[in-house]
């Protein structure tokens, strides 16, 4: 008999068997754990740690946020932006000013994005800049 492709590709029988009759089902969800960043406070002080809403050119200004992870346990961001031209800002050493850490569910973080330093506190880390700072401060989850 010659090797023909009718022959060797035929279309074979289905299996003699019991066929799967379903019976029932159910359905499960699983649903993303998410933390939420939410901003609580922001605020600008002085050398002195006194809260300031004005500074001259030149001062050092901390800043510091306090935000919360109203979600489930992950990792929440902040950053500091000049809103004026949607920049990170970034710290006399270079370091800009975000921050990312892994927060649990319902934790209230204060993050001293600008402080001072040095020996007695007194080395600024950010100086304020020679025009109305208006600053964007946002918050997230995830990496």
């Amino acid at each position: 008999m010659p090797l023909l492709y009718e022959n060797v590709f035929r279309p074979r029988p289905p299996a003699k068997g019991f066929a799967q009759v379903k019976d029932t089902e159910r359905t499960l969800t699983v649903t993303l754990a998410a933390g939420h960043g939410t901003i609580l406070d922001a605020w600008a002080y002085d050398q002195a740690l006194n809260k300031i809403t004005k500074a001259y050119p030149g001062q050092g200004i901390g800043l510091d946020v306090e935000y919360k992870n109203i979600g489930d346990t992950d990792t929440i961001w902040c950053t500091i932006k000049d809103k004026d031209t949607g920049v990170i800002l970034v710290r006399l050493d270079g370091l800009p000013c975000s921050n990312m850490s892994v927060v649990n569910a319902g934790v209230t973080v204060t993050w001293a994005a600008t402080p001072f330093g040095g020996p007695g506190g007194n080395v600024p880390t950010f100086l304020m800049p020679n025009k109305t700072l208006n600053l964007l401060i946002e918050s997230g989850h995830g990496a």
